[in-house]
């Protein structure tokens, strides 16, 4: 049982840092299924005990890494969604080869969770801006706004992981976002007609 998720010892926080980059930089180097706690010590350079008073396992590591770096990324954006959702989706982009291997593992759906917890406020934003237009259309609720903005993020993510072509021939992730914020944009911006 992790005994030290927060400590206001240097050292403790020290040693937990290592570890939270040991976790980042090897999921870049292979599937996350194939690391091991031995792998994240040795790479740390700590004991396996003091890795268990940070950790529950391999995969608390990778998803607090992710965590850590997702809310790293968007930590001095403004609080324009659009800015934020693009520095999000530019990390993503930064670290494909890492991403493809956290899918396959049981860490993904802290990733997932961790990826749209980074979105929501973004969404929310744009949800609370579309009401004018959706909910007088459609009555919908501004948290149902959001989690279909949310879902439709998570699709150009999920559309662009799948993307067979090698890392540098992908198509560009951050031009897929610009084409999915232009066209929420656009449909918020649009005359609403009832019949």
């Amino acid at each position: 049982m992790a005994t030290r998720t927060q400590s206001a010892d240097p050292r403790a926080e020290r040693v937990r840092a290592k570890l939270i980059d040991a976790a980042f930089a090897l999921a870049h180097e292979r599937p996350v299924d194939q690391l091991t706690v031995g792998d994240l010590v040795a790479r740390a350079g700590v004991s396996r005990q003091v890795f268990y008073r940070h950790f529950a396992d391999r995969d608390d590591a990778v998803a607090t890494a992710f965590v850590i770096a997702f809310a790293a990324a968007t930590a001095d954006v403004d609080d324009e969604p659009r800015s934020r959702i693009l520095r999000i989706f530019g990390l993503a982009a930064e670290h494909r080869a890492m991403y493809r291997n956290v899918v396959p593992s049981p860490v993904a759906q802290k990733v997932v969770a961790a990826f749209r917890g980074e979105l929501l406020p973004a969404c929310e934003e744009l949800a609370a801006r579309a009401l004018p237009v959706v909910g007088a259309a459609a009555g919908l609720e501004p948290g149902a706004v959001s989690r279909f903005l949310v879902g439709g993020f998570q699709e150009v993510l999920r559309s662009w992981m799948e993307d067979p072509s090698e890392p540098g021939q992908a198509v560009d992730l951050l031009g897929r976002v610009t084409v999915a914020l232009d066209t929420v944009d656009a449909l918020l911006s649009r005359p609403h007609f009832t019949t």
